[in-house]
């Protein structure tokens, strides 16, 4: 394609040229067109560096950039580039490589191609572009992934069809406690919460033996789960969760586990809480304070119909012995 632009620009060139005679305003025209084409030519990508200022003019995220070492494809390539992306933690990201001709970029696209093949752990993306070639992480988002291939495609031949989807406005959030109506919070393990509504809580504080604790917040949300049959619920499914906070009075090690506890409904529905994916360390040793989610699979009907729930926390243990009673809160369903 640059040799088909290289053509059109000096046909344009001569042509204008060639009609122009000695007449000084007619000679304006030509000059100027060549100056814009010139320029336009500038912005093709020509090396690894070139095709890297785009990416940053794109503003998509880097971090370092280093030379490749020649064990990777040293042998046939011109150049080569790590590239990191400090999202995906330390030494991660992908490669850019600029190859001597298309045989040897083909012969290193398919080794990434075939290695992703034999299994998951192994796959990365690949986008070719001239003779060029961009590798990335296959923990990337599909959509993040053909920003770059976009922005690659784009700084080597001027023009790309490649389709970005538009993305979700909704917030993300770092963890479910912080997390307000809207939001979006993933897990590694979980899946991908959005939080749909968030309920008033009692203001008080509750013993179970040394621990004392309190009901910092209740929401529900929708979870996508990542994979449904490891955390026992459906692909698609509502979830309340109640942000805890526990702190042990005593210097003892007492072990206080809310992960565990039952919830009811006034609509007679009895719903164990998530112990796979409720993150509460239930430990606590000596005077501390440990804060967590509990979290209850409410399933397609959510809290449709319900005005009251009541929490059932297990007795505290110490020494592998209960120490405390079972304790009930009931928290009316009204929502902030």
């Amino acid at each position: 394609m640059k040799k088909k632009l290289i053509f059109s620009a000096a046909l344009v060139l001569s042509l204008g040229l060639a009609g122009c005679g000695n007449d000084a305003s007619k000679d304006d025209k030509p000059k100027e067109n060549g100056a814009k084409t010139e320029e336009s030519q500038k912005v093709l990508a020509k090396t690894t560096d070139d095709v890297i200022k785009h990416f940053k003019d794109d503003g998509l995220e880097l971090g370092e950039i280093s030379d490749l070492p020649n064990d990777e494809f040293g042998n046939l390539r011109k150049e080569g580039k790590r590239l990191l992306i400090p999202s995906f933690g330390d030494d991660s990201g992908g490669r850019l490589f600029l190859f001597k001709n298309e045989a040897n970029l083909k012969r290193a696209k398919s080794y990434y191609d075939e290695l992703g093949n034999s299994g998951p752990m192994f796959y990365s993306h690949t986008h070719e572009s001239g003779l060029f070639l961009l590798q990335m992480n296959g923990d990337m988002e599909d959509n993040e992934f053909a920003k770059y291939a976009a922005s690659l495609e784009t700084a080597v031949t001027g023009t790309t069809n490649i389709e970005i989807k538009e993305e979700s406005k909704a917030n993300t959030a770092d963890n479910l406690t912080e997390a307000n109506v809207g939001d979006v919070v993933k897990n590694d393990f979980a899946g991908t919460y959005t939080i749909t509504d968030i309920y008033e809580v009692p203001n008080e504080k509750y013993n179970n033996a040394d621990v004392e604790f309190s009901i910092d917040g209740m929401k529900t949300a929708k979870l996508v789960a990542e994979n449904p049959e490891l955390i026992e619920t459906a692909a698609e499914t509502n979830v309340l969760v109640l942000s805890i906070t526990g702190e042990n009075l005593s210097g003892d090690t007492v072990d206080f586990q809310p992960n565990t506890s039952k919830m009811t409904t006034d609509t007679k529905r009895q719903i164990n809480s998530n112990v796979m994916i409720s993150s509460f360390e239930s430990e606590f040793i000596g005077k501390v304070i440990q804060k967590g989610e509990v979290i209850f699979d409410l399933g397609e009907e959510g809290l449709e119909g319900v005005k009251e729930l009541k929490f059932v926390f297990d007795s505290a243990s110490k020494d592998n012995r209960f120490v405390g009673e079972k304790v009930t809160v009931v928290v009316p369903v009204n929502k902030k």
